[in-house]
C-alpha cells in the first residue's frame, strides 16, 4: 500500500456490498449509487491495498482468494460498527452499557448486593463491574477513570480534587458473643473493655486509628490477640467466641445470630461518601444507579 494512501470507509462499503451481492450492479443498488461510481471505488481500494482484489472473467468481476481473506476482516469491522450503533442507541435509552463501581470491602459484603439487584431489575441489559478495594486504591481508580464512582470513607481531605456526596454516617459498635457478661450494659467504653481479648483491623486502617485514639485518650491498653484486614473475618470470629471487636455496623447486615452489639463510647463516627471525578458530566446510567443507592438508605 502506498505510504501516503488511506483506505476510505466508502471504498470498504463498496467492497462489502460487492462481496454480498456478487456483482457491481448489485453493489450499486445496495449503495444507491451508479455502477461507474462503484467501479471507481473498487478500483481505488485495490490500488490502496496493494494486491489484486478482482479478476475479470467473461466480462464479469470475480473476487480473488486474497479478496475473500480480506472480506473476513472487513465483515468483522462492519459487525463491530453495527454493534457500536446498537450500543449507542441502547445507552441513549438508558438500558444498556457498563457501569464501573468501586467500594470498600465492607460495602460489597453488606448493602451492595441489594442495591445492585434493585438496579438490574430496572436495567437488565446493563453490565456492572464491581471493584472492592481500600480507600486509597479507590480514589486512585476514580482519578484514573478506571471506575465511574467509588463509595468510601474519610474523603474530607480530598474534596478539592473530587466531587463527593454524603451518603451515610456510622457509629462504631462493640460486638460480643451472645451470653458475654458485658451484654447487660447499654454502651461500652475503653475502661469496660480493658481486660477483654481484642480482635482488630490491621495497621493502616483509618477505622483502627480512630478506635485506638479513643483508648489512648483514656490510657487503656488493649489485649490484642488477632489482626485481620477484613471486618467480615473479625465478625465471624466474634460469632465463634474467639474475642470481641469494635466494627462498622454494616457487618451486621447479613444477620447477627449469636452476636450482641453495643454502641462504643466515646462516640466514634465516620462518613461514607460517593466519590466521582471532578468536572465530568455524570452519565444517565450512573445517575440512575445513584438514585437507587440513595433511595436504599433513605428507606426505613
Amino acid at each position: 500500500m502506498p505510504a501516503d494512501s488511506k483506505i476510505k470507509i466508502r471504498q470498504i462499503e463498496a467492497f462489502r456490498c460487492f462481496m454480498l451481492s456478487g456483482t457491481v450492479t448489485g453493489a450499486a443498488e445496495l449503495m444507491y449509487i451508479s455502477q461507474p461510481a462503484v467501479s471507481r471505488l473498487l478500483s481505488e481500494l485495490e490500488y490502496r491495498v496493494g494486491f489484486p482484489l478482482f479478476v475479470r472473467t467473461h466480462n464479469k468481476l470475480e473476487a480473488t482468494p486474497e479478496a475473500k481473506l480480506f472480506y473476513k476482516d472487513v465483515n468483522r469491522v462492519f459487525i463491530g460498527m453495527n454493534s457500536l450503533a446498537s450500543s449507542a442507541d441502547a445507552i441513549a435509552r438508558n438500558n444498556q452499557g457498563r457501569l464501573r463501581v468501586g467500594v470498600m470491602p465492607i460495602c460489597s459484603n453488606s448493602f451492595m448486593p441489594d442495591v445492585i439487584a434493585a438496579f438490574l431489575s430496572l436495567h437488565p441489559n446493563v453490565s456492572i463491574e464491581l471493584e472492592s478495594a481500600s480507600r486509597i486504591q479507590l480514589l486512585d481508580m476514580v482519578r484514573s477513570h478506571r471506575i465511574d464512582i467509588a463509595i468510601t470513607t474519610n474523603v474530607e481531605a480530598d474534596e478539592d480534587e473530587f466531587d463527593c456526596r454524603f451518603l451515610r454516617r456510622h457509629r462504631a459498635v462493640v460486638l460480643l458473643h451472645e451470653g458475654h457478661p458485658l451484654a447487660d450494659k447499654d454502651s461500652l467504653s475503653p475502661t469496660d473493655l480493658k481486660h477483654e481479648r481484642f480482635m482488630t483491623l490491621a495497621y493502616g486502617s483509618p477505622f483502627r486509628t480512630r478506635v485506638e485514639d479513643a483508648f489512648l485518650k483514656q490510657s487503656v491498653k488493649r489485649n490484642i490477640i488477632l489482626e485481620a484486614r477484613e471486618q467480615s473475618t473479625l465478625f465471624q470470629l466474634v460469632r465463634k467466641g474467639v474475642g470481641i471487636a469494635i466494627l462498622d455496623p454494616f457487618v451486621l447486615h447479613s444477620g447477627a445470630d449469636g452476636i450482641i452489639s453495643r454502641p462504643f463510647e466515646p462516640v466514634t463516627e465516620w462518613e461514607y461518601h460517593v466519590v466521582q471525578a471532578k468536572g465530568i458530566q455524570t452519565p444517565r446510567m450512573v445517575n440512575a444507579f445513584l438514585e437507587i443507592l440513595f433511595e436504599y438508605f433513605e428507606s426505613p
